[in-house]
């Protein structure tokens, strides 16, 4: 990747095998980066599958270069298979750019609601390119008085697409289970 001076090489702990990490700016266009990236590879006829996501306490973009065929959703289907699932008993929840590929998918999803404005933004174009807004669950934080970040968002996503779940999570007479 020489030549691409926005790129850091990551610790030597979070590199691996099938995995080269990378520090980017965060506010780095990553689409011009991936551009650029896929055409240096093109030309040793390498396929990869780029991830970029935040880290947003620590303020720095984050690029992980897999295998084609590696990723979230790939993993997520082979897991679905040998477990038995389908896409009416399965739901995805993620917060960031590295969650895209299944957030889009035609898997359901829950995009929780401390997700980045940009991942927000993405999620909804691709899904709406693809026609499958209903897919996409965006959590609000109007879920049992939760804000909808994180585990709450979940919650929220999973009660909308299974509402039977609701009994899990209440006692007979309404209230949460502590």
């Amino acid at each position: 990747m020489k030549g691409l001076a926005m790129l850091r090489l990551q610790e030597p702990a979070k590199q691996n095998r099938f995995k080269i990490s990378y520090y980017v700016p965060m506010h780095a266009d990553f689409d011009e980066l991936k551009q650029a990236i896929h055409e240096r590879l093109a030309g040793d006829d390498v396929r990869c599958n780029l991830i970029c996501s935040v880290d947003e306490p620590s303020s720095i973009g984050l690029l992980d270069i897999l295998p084609q065929r590696a990723g979230k959703l790939h993993a997520l289907r082979a897991l679905m298979e040998r477990l038995g699932f389908n896409n009416s008993n399965t739901v995805f929840c993620g917060d960031s750019g590295n969650d895209m590929e299944v957030l889009t998918s035609d898997i359901d999803a829950v995009l929780v609601a401390n997700a980045m404005p940009e991942v927000r933004a993405a999620a909804l174009e691709t899904v709406r390119q693809n026609e499958l807004q209903e897919r996409l669950y965006l959590a609000r934080g109007e879920f049992m008085n939760m804000n909808g970040n994180y585990s709450a968002g979940m919650l929220e996503g999973i009660v909308h697409y299974h509402p039977r779940v609701m009994c899990w999570i209440q006692d007979k007479d309404g209230e949460i289970l502590q």
